[in-house]
């Protein structure tokens, strides 16, 4: 790799295009069609924004609950879900910052030495 810093800038460009884009396109974990409406229903008088986020998972499992432990059990792994995601995202955004670095400092050390 001490030979061509592109590519290992390229390799970089692209990790952190990948991470990007997982952190932009994740969000919260959506909640099935029958649950969001059960959901919409006992909302109904609580505004736009409270129905707004009968979409995902987490809220309408709390909203809909009439188990507590399915209901814990439904949030926990919408989160785990989502922290898992996130997870990959900052660690390719990561990966991909020290790659590109490690690339710009190799051209920038070539181009001094005029290898």
């Amino acid at each position: 790799m001490k030979q061509n810093p592109s590519l290992l800038m390229l390799i970089g460009i692209l990790l952190l295009g990948l991470g990007a884009l997982i952190s932009l396109a994740s969000g919260s974990p959506k909640a099935d069609p029958g649950q969001t409406m059960l959901c919409q229903e006992r909302m109904k008088g609580q505004g736009n924004e409270m129905l707004g986020r009968c979409d995902e998972a987490a809220f309408a499992a709390a909203m809909t609950a009439t188990d507590a432990n399915r209901a814990a059990a439904s949030i926990s792994a919408s989160n785990n879900q989502e922290i898992g995601g996130n997870a990959l995202a900052m660690f390719l955004f990561g990966i991909g910052l020290v790659v590109t670095l490690a690339g710009v400092l190799g051209w920038r050390k070539q181009a001094r030495h005029g290898v």
